[in-house]
């Protein structure tokens, strides 16, 4: 079944998240698996602050002058 260009899209995002909260952690010393539920757990970060900040550089990336 060939997939509409929106699904492919939102299908990427799941990967994004994945990549970004496992799969790039792997090999990040900086970063390692579970850092970053580890920081929410804390309090040093929200999970809003981080999908704030994914939403703006995504909105930068496609070139919106409202960012």
């Amino acid at each position: 079944m060939k997939q509409t260009r929106r699904k492919t899209i939102l299908a990427t995002v799941s990967d994004l998240v994945s990549d970004f909260l496992y799969y790039d952690r792997k090999e990040d010393d900086d970063l390692s698996r579970g850092d970053i539920e580890a920081a929410i757990t804390a309090g040093e970060i929200t999970a809003a602050e981080i999908i704030e900040k994914f939403a703006k550089s995504l909105r930068a990336g496609l070139g919106d002058p409202h960012v």
